[in-house]
């Protein structure tokens, strides 16, 4: 009787460790596939503020978005595969559309609309990359999340002040 119990007890702490293991390995997932479709999406964001914007000084904090965003994905692919984690190589459908919508703005209201666009999405990838960074599983990405936070923090801080003008 005791070698039963004793093995249903090793099965359920195998089956409990195992499914914490597919929890972190989820919570992973959904955090690089969040973070890489930000990081493309702000990317292909700013170059429709490039080609079809006005003002400069949002021409000027997209540029930078397409360099910074530019360092920032080889940092989490190369984070995502240590971690054993596959990466989206398209942007979602939500993203898409808001790409769609920015690229339909008339002329006059393009910079408004891309700088709305930026305070929201900055808003969303610091609360991911915070939340990520102390709740998240121990691993490269964990590591990651908490090396790019300052700067996605910089980022929201001087969209908002181009907003507020």
């Amino acid at each position: 009787m005791k070698i039963v119990l004793a093995s249903v007890f090793v099965c359920l702490t195998a089956l409990c460790a195992s499914a914490a293991d597919d929890a972190a390995k989820q919570h992973a997932t959904d955090f690089a596939a969040r973070a890489a479709i930000s990081n493309m999406f702000e990317i292909e964001a700013a170059k429709i503020e490039i080609a079809s914007g006005k003002a400069d000084d949002a021409k000027q904090f997209a540029q930078d978005m397409i360099r910074d965003h530019g360092k920032a994905g080889p940092v989490l692919i190369d984070a995502a595969k240590k971690d054993g984690i596959e990466l989206p190589a398209a942007l979602d459908a939500e993203h898409a559309a808001k790409l769609t919508a920015l690229r339909q703005s008339d002329a006059a209201n393009l910079d408004q609309a891309y700088l709305s666009t930026q305070v929201a999405s900055h808003e969303e990838a610091v609360n991911l990359f915070d939340s990520y960074s102390k709740q998240g599983p121990d691993g490269q990405l964990k590591r990651t999340a908490a090396k790019i936070l300052p700067e996605l923090r910089m980022h929201l801080t001087r969209i908002r002040g181009l907003t507020s003008k």
